[in-house]
């Protein structure tokens, strides 16, 4: 060996020790030494057991969380509906969407440390949620979703009856998918108001406090069989009916902004107490009777002398139903809901 190459072996040496040494070293963070500790038929199948390939098949989804607060998500026909203890709603595609999406495209990133293990596990036992994913009614497989790692490029999952926590991620994605696992309602429920198809209606009652003679009723005996009655409940000699059609139809897409789940229970009790703009109760085929109420958001100061306008569709409202629920909607998109009995005479 040439003299002048001696150095370079030398230090090539000591490098290879180092890193040798970084591997067995107790305080190491190595997935190398992870993965030989590994037994590798249980961590193969690990690697490959979170992500679902054929989510087209699943029809339920149940996520549980530490403090019992539990969703389920189930395929009826080709739509999706989000049940908490029994109450359910139509669910939002998009949201629905994502979470497919995601249980077909995350993989596992790497394991955690062996060292680190038992702080992961620790923290996964008092906070994460339980997944279980069904496909055709049958059982698929059931992992717990924990945190987020330290770079917010990771989540800590666990495979039911493992003891190895992994770092998944969706390859090309920079960000975290823990949050798409949520137990909150609010995050699945659908934003369409009232999703009625209208011909489902049975009935319809309009009732405007401050211009009572505005008010009507629309009852619809047989699919696209429309009475019209007016204020005192007299039935209308004659109406334009499709006018009264584009009216019901309205029923079926009208959707909110968002929930208003910030308020206190005074600030809630103090606008149900308070008179509303527009009260519409619909009632089905079966009987089921729904109530909105839209409220008029308070006014804020527009200029430096704390001047306030008002309009008579202000640009939001809030509405309540009989439920409870409290949202917001923009007025524009209500116009065509906001009708007066005398918008129904006929043209010719």
């Amino acid at each position: 060996m040439k003299k002048k190459l001696i150095p370079y072996v030398i230090l090539a040496t000591v490098l290879l020790l180092l890193v040798i040494i970084a591997q067995i070293f107790p305080t190491g963070r190595s997935r190398i030494i992870d993965l030989l500790k590994f037994n590798n038929r249980a961590t193969m199948r690990a690697f490959s057991e979170f992500h679902i390939r054929d989510t087209a098949s699943i029809d339920k989804i149940f996520m549980v969380d530490k403090l019992n607060q539990s969703i389920t998500l189930s395929k009826v026909n080709k739509s999706w509906i989000v049940k908490k203890e029994d109450i359910q709603y139509p669910a939002r595609y998009d949201a629905v969407k994502l979470l497919l999406y995601t249980l077909h495209t995350m993989r596992v990133k790497m394991p955690v440390a062996i060292s680190a293990q038992e702080e992961i596990l620790r923290k996964m036992a008092g906070r994460s949620i339980k997944v279980e994913v069904y496909s055709k009614g049958r059982h698929l497989k059931t992992f717990y979703v924990g945190g987020v790692t330290q770079d917010n490029l990771g989540t800590y999952m666990l495979m039911e009856g493992a003891d190895i926590p992994f770092v998944v991620e969706i390859p090309g994605f920079r960000g975290f998918i823990a949050s798409r696992f949520s137990t909150d309602i609010l995050n699945w429920r659908s934003n369409i108001l009232l999703a009625e198809p209208h011909e489902k209606i049975k009935k319809i009652e309009v009732k405007y406090p401050d211009n009572p003679k505005a008010g009507f009723t629309v009852v619809q005996p047989k699919p696209r069989q429309y009475q019209l009655f007016d204020f005192a409940n007299q039935p209308a000699k004659s109406f334009d009916s499709l006018a009264v059609k584009g009216f019901m139809e309205q029923f079926e897409i009208a959707h909110f902004d968002r929930f208003v789940n910030l308020k206190t229970k005074e600030e809630y009790d103090s606008v149900l107490n308070s008179k509303p703009l527009i009260i519409i109760s619909l009632k089905d085929q079966r009987d089921s009777l729904q109530t909105y109420r839209f409220y008029e958001i308070p006014a804020v100061p527009i200029d430096e002398e704390g001047e306030m306008t008002k309009h008579l569709y202000p640009q939001s409202m809030w509405v309540i139903n009989n439920k409870g629920d409290w949202v917001i909607v923009q007025t524009y998109t209500y116009l065509l809901m906001f009708r007066h009995c005398g918008d129904f005479k006929p043209k010719f």
